[in-house]
C-alpha cells in the first residue's frame, strides 16, 4: 500500500499514480490540489488513519515529498518506507518552519530520488537532505527533470523495495 502525496500542480490522478497503478501497486491519494501545507497534511493524516493498522510507504512528489519528509519525521512509527521525489526542500511553508533542517526519521528507510536537470528544486536540497539524515537515507540521482516521468522505472524499483515486494 501507497500513501501518495501529490505535487503543488499535480493532482491524485496524474502521470505518477497511473504509472504507478498500472505497475500493480495500490495507492491511496488524497486531494490536496489547492490546498495549504497543513491542510494536506491533515488529509494525509487521516488517510494513514484510515488504513491503520497497515503502515503504507509514504511517497510524495516536489511539493507532496516536503509534506511527506515532514510527516514521516513527525510519524515515523506509522509508515513502514518513505519515497521523496525531488522533494521540495527549499520551501517553509507552516507548519514546517525550516524545511532545510528536516532529516529522515530514524528506523524508517528513507529514498530521494531526484533529476540532475530539475530546474524547480535544487537537487542539492536532496544532497544536503540524504547527508544529515545518515544511513537511513539514500539518494538515487538520476538524469531527468522535475517531473521524473521518465525515470518511472527508478521509482518502481525504489517502491518494491520500500515496500518489500
Amino acid at each position: 500500500m501507497i500513501l501518495w502525496a501529490h505535487g503543488l500542480e499535480g493532482s491524485p490522478e496524474g502521470a505518477k499514480v497511473r504509472a504507478l497503478r498500472a505497475a500493480g501497486f495500490e495507492i491511496v491519494a488524497p486531494d490536496g490540489r489547492e490546498l495549504p501545507l497543513a491542510a494536506r497534511l491533515d488529509g494525509l493524516l487521516a488517510a494513514c488513519e484510515r488504513l491503520a493498522p497497515q503502515r503504507p510507504v509514504l511517497a510524495g512528489s516536489s511539493y507532496g515529498g516536503l509534506a511527506s519528509a515532514w510527516l514521516a519525521s513527525q510519524h515515523p512509527e506509522r509508515f513502514a518506507g518513505v519515497l521523496l521525489l525531488a522533494p521540495a526542500l527549499h520551501w517553509s511553508e507552516p507548519p514546517v518552519a525550516d524545511a532545510s533542517a528536516l532529516v529522515a526519521p530514524a528506523g524508517v528507510n528513507v529514498i530521494v530520488v531526484h533529476g540532475r536537470q530539475d530546474a524547480i528544486v535544487p537537487i542539492q536540497c536532496s544532497r544536503d537532505y540524504v547527508a544529515r539524515s545518515g544511513q537511513g537515507a539514500t539518494l538515487v540521482e538520476v538524469e531527468d527533470g522535475h517531473v521524473l516521468i521518465a525515470s518511472m522505472p527508478a521509482i518502481v524499483a525504489a517502491l518494491h523495495q520500500l515496500s518489500g515486494r
